[in-house]
């Protein structure tokens, strides 16, 4: 029978009861935030095979999972409704209760190559289809002002980049206020630009930021400097600049605008745990279907 540690604390009231002693040989049981030191040596110790997390996913961050590396255990995090994302691949189930497997992201310039030429083939492949709709978008948003809107944003490594996308506010939106977040009833938006928003189709001049190697189809969309400076308390919050940012991602299409800063950092580790061209592929597909019924999260 596998042994595990459990890592608990914080999560849903029916998380609370497990079965999982009835199939696993639990050695400990921690508290989160776990102290490092004293879970490695309860995995030098006890040497289990499994190390299962309970609570939010962060908690779980690259040191955890650098530590469950050397030490062979294999890291599961207890999986929440937004996860049906990731299909059933990675997915097991323990105690009565089911488990995502994680892993600790690692760079591979060969998988980095393939998944770099898929995004410029993809772009290829619907440019008969993108280029039209740009224009028309165009010309349809430079009444009242000029189309395109450049904005900085934090990318990879935390460098600013200049992200480019379709106005959907009025000019001058900002100009009392300051830099404020979307949100899903945004007074400052325009009616065209609502209808953008709805459909996302304001993010589609950030193509030309994905081909020039700034951004990627898939990824943790990127924040304002203002907002990341606003942020960087949150735990782990910096992990999400370890990848370049994207187009889509988890937090887009499980919570539209209104994700919170929490549910963002959460969907973004997610992601950074679980990236692969084949999950790509499946979020854009998503991405695709609610392209065409109006991204129903907002």
């Amino acid at each position: 029978m596998p042994s595990a540690v459990v890592l608990e604390g914080g999560m849903w009231p029916e998380a609370d009861e497990d079965r999982l002693d009835d199939e696993l040989i639990i050695v400990e049981r921690l508290s989160v935030p776990v102290d490092l030191a004293q879970l490695d040596v309860v995995l030098t110790i006890r040497r289990p095979s499994l190390l299962l997390v309970k609570s939010s996913l962060e908690y779980v961050d690259a040191r955890l999972l650098k530590l469950s590396m050397v030490h062979g255990v294999e890291v599961l995090v207890l999986a929440r409704p937004a996860y049906g994302l990731l299909g059933t691949v990675r997915l097991r189930r323990l105690g009565g209760l089911p488990w995502l497997c994680l892993r600790l992201p690692v760079r591979d310039r060969g998988r980095a190559l393939v998944r770099r030429t898929t995004e410029l083939v993809l772009i290829v492949l619907a440019a008969p289809m993108v280029v039209p709709l740009v224009l028309l978008i165009s010309l349809v948003a430079c009444r009242g002002g000029h189309p395109f809107y450049v904005q900085n944003r934090v990318g990879e490594g935390g460098r600013i980049i200049r992200l480019v996308k379709f106005r959907t506010m009025y000019v001058g939106a900002e100009r009392e206020t300051g830099p404020v977040l979307a949100a899903a009833d945004d007074p400052r938006v325009t009616p065209v630009g609502r209808l953008l928003r709805r459909t996302r189709l304001d993010e589609l001049p950030q193509l030309w930021n994905v081909l020039r190697g700034e951004m990627s189809l898939v990824g943790p969309r990127p924040e304002r400097p203002e907002f990341v400076r606003q942020f960087r308390c949150l735990p782990d919050y910096d992990l999400r600049h370890a990848i370049r940012p994207g187009l889509t991602g988890i937090a887009q299409l499980t919570h539209g605008y209104r994700a919170s800063a929490q549910q963002k950092i959460r969907c973004d580790l997610l992601y950074l745990n679980c990236r692969s061209l084949r999950f790509d592929l499946r979020l854009l597909l998503l991405t695709l279907r609610d392209l065409v019924r109006g991204f129903p999260h907002g």
